[in-house]
């Protein structure tokens, strides 16, 4: 009855990590408007230290664990975002849904950045209903010219889920008690069946 429990418990403590990546763009109208250093709209990409509003943003497509997730279904993205190594976005955007998946950035680099073209990787964690806290990447471009302060862009963000120690240790360490379980629960099972 032990074993059962200890099995029950064990499975029940084990959740997946985030797998697979999720795509993000503007719908037809939407876009995003970027702000200088001083927190001023600015249309110079190589100016931009970051964004001051998204508008119509949605699911282009995911793969892996965002499968369910419906393309073109509504992304929230917090309204300001500066980019930096040391930037700290929670949470940078979040989808409304059964899964209620969230990503929070903690730091922002820029990769490329030049008048007419911006890449930026990121790295922060993806949390998600039935799932472990997952580490991931954020990708994000935007280039050409603004209209009417917009830019389009698109974003990726692709979990790179790997068990800690702690976590492996832990598993071991369960799946060992409980084969010392089953071997006991055999011995009793086989010597009150045929002594």
């Amino acid at each position: 009855m032990c074993l059962i429990a200890l099995m029950a418990l064990t499975s029940a403590t084990q959740a997946d990590f985030i797998s697979g990546s999720i795509n993000f763009s503007s719908a037809a109208g939407g876009g995003i408007i970027l702000q200088d250093s001083a927190g001023n709209v600015t249309t110079n990409l190589a100016a931009a230290a970051g964004t001051k509003d998204w508008t119509l943003a949605e699911v282009e497509e995911g793969a892996g664990s965002f499968d369910p997730v419906v393309d073109g279904a509504s992304v929230f993205f917090m309204q300001t975002w500066i980019f930096g190594p040391l930037a700290s976005s929670t949470p940078l955007w979040k989808i409304a849904g059964p899964e209620d998946f969230t990503f929070n950035l903690t730091s922002s680099p820029t990769v490329y950045q030049r008048p007419y073209f911006l890449a930026i990787r990121g790295t922060g964690m993806l949390t998600g209903n039935g799932f472990e806290d997952t580490p991931a990447e954020w990708w994000f471009t935007t280039q050409g010219v603004a209209a009417g302060n917009k830019f389009t862009w698109s974003s990726c963000t692709v979990a790179v889920a790997v068990p800690d120690g702690g976590s492996a240790i832990i598993l071991l360490g369960g799946s060992l008690l409980g084969l010392l379980g089953l071997r006991r629960q055999f011995k009793v099972c086989w010597e009150t069946t045929f002594r």
